[in-house]
């Protein structure tokens, strides 16, 4: 068994002192509100599955990107005829969108990062393999299940050149954590570089590709016949479509929408936020209204039965759609081009 690191004991003992008060936090973060409420009863959920998941294949996607990113494995696992198979997410869209699209025998949260817990839910599940999707490796999992004898595995990882992973303080803590993996698999060959060069990892490291190529291929092929797809097509005569947007992208368009739409009578615009929360929606709905700008919701645009010739701007109010609003684009903005990096 690996002994301990001093960074992770002391990152155990943080997650023991700070996730006590997390509760009194989440009135500041609606987010992280949704996720604790999420989480209770969760220990019991965990238990009642354990009997079936005996020996699972246990995948972690964090959000619903990780999660379609997990699709192509868990398709590829079930044409071999391996099971059961259990998927754990740590964000409320995720856990939301999984269960609206299962691919498992187990969908629900990952429990919070408490050495305790993970290593009671290791016990209960006792699975074959655990496998990070990306990059959302919590540490105290990852501890749990190498020294319960549980291969970790990461397939389609990533490392961008400026994470704090592979820099400063926090590298000897993080390469402490993915050393105890048995493979690491990553997307590229500069990918790997940083895992072996600039975090200096000793676990294996090989360049398996990134599950989220054939995903979207697969999904934008899916999408062709979609209904959705063929009622936006019928909706103006070109349509600009803002996809998986943050504050920071719409911050760019704001100023120039509606001098565009005035200019292009023929153009509408579908706006849709990388995490459509309600407060989100409810804070665009307002800047809309502030810039002259007409929107409606997708939801209630596709229930009415005569389509509002006033709407220009359509707002979309739930996860899993932009493939079929990417089908029925002229142009395209994907969130995160001038910021953060696109989805």
């Amino acid at each position: 068994m690996r002994r301990a690191h001093p960074s992770e004991r002391l990152y155990a003992g943080v997650a023991r002192t700070l996730f006590p008060v997390l509760p009194a936090v989440a009135v500041l973060s609606a987010k992280l509100g949704r996720g604790l409420d999420g989480r209770r009863g969760l220990t019991a959920r965990v238990a009642a599955a354990a009997a079936g998941l005996q020996g699972c294949i246990w995948l972690h996607a964090t959000s619903v990107g990780e999660y379609e990113q997990a699709l192509p494995i868990v398709r590829r696992l079930r044409a071999a005829g391996e099971g059961p198979i259990a998927v754990t997410h740590f964000s409320p869209s995720g856990r939301d969108y999984a269960l609206a699209h299962p691919c498992a025998d187990y969908h629900d949260y990952l429990p919070l990062d408490h050495p305790a817990a993970m290593t009671s839910l290791v016990n209960a599940w006792r699975p074959r393999a655990l496998v990070f999707v990306k990059y959302d490796c919590w540490p105290a999992l990852v501890r749990a299940a190498e020294e319960g004898g549980v291969p970790v595995m990461l397939l389609s990882g990533a490392l961008p050149a400026r994470s704090i992973r592979q820099r400063g303080p926090l590298r000897p803590f993080f390469r402490a954590v993915f050393d105890r993996f048995a493979h690491l698999g990553v997307g590229s060959e500069a990918d790997r570089r940083r895992f072996v060069a600039g975090m200096g990892v000793s676990a294996p490291v090989s360049v398996t590709g990134d599950t989220r190529a054939e995903q979207v291929l697969g999904r934008f092929a899916a999408s062709r016949d979609s209904d959705l797809a063929a009622a936006l097509r019928s909706w103006g005569e070109r349509r600009l479509i803002l996809g998986s947007t943050w504050p920071r992208d719409e911050a760019l368009w704001w100023p120039v929408l509606p001098r565009l739409l005035q200019a292009d009578p023929g153009l509408n615009v579908v706006l849709v936020p990388h995490e459509p929360q309600p407060d989100r929606l409810a804070a665009i709905e307002r800047t809309c209204r502030a810039r002259g700008l007409r929107a409606q919701r997708l939801g209630e645009w596709e229930m009415a039965r005569r389509r509002d010739g006033g709407t220009r701007c359509l707002l979309v109010d739930r996860v899993g759609v932009l493939a079929e609003i990417y089908r029925a684009g002229h142009v395209a903005y994907v969130g995160g081009s001038f910021t953060t990096g696109v989805h």
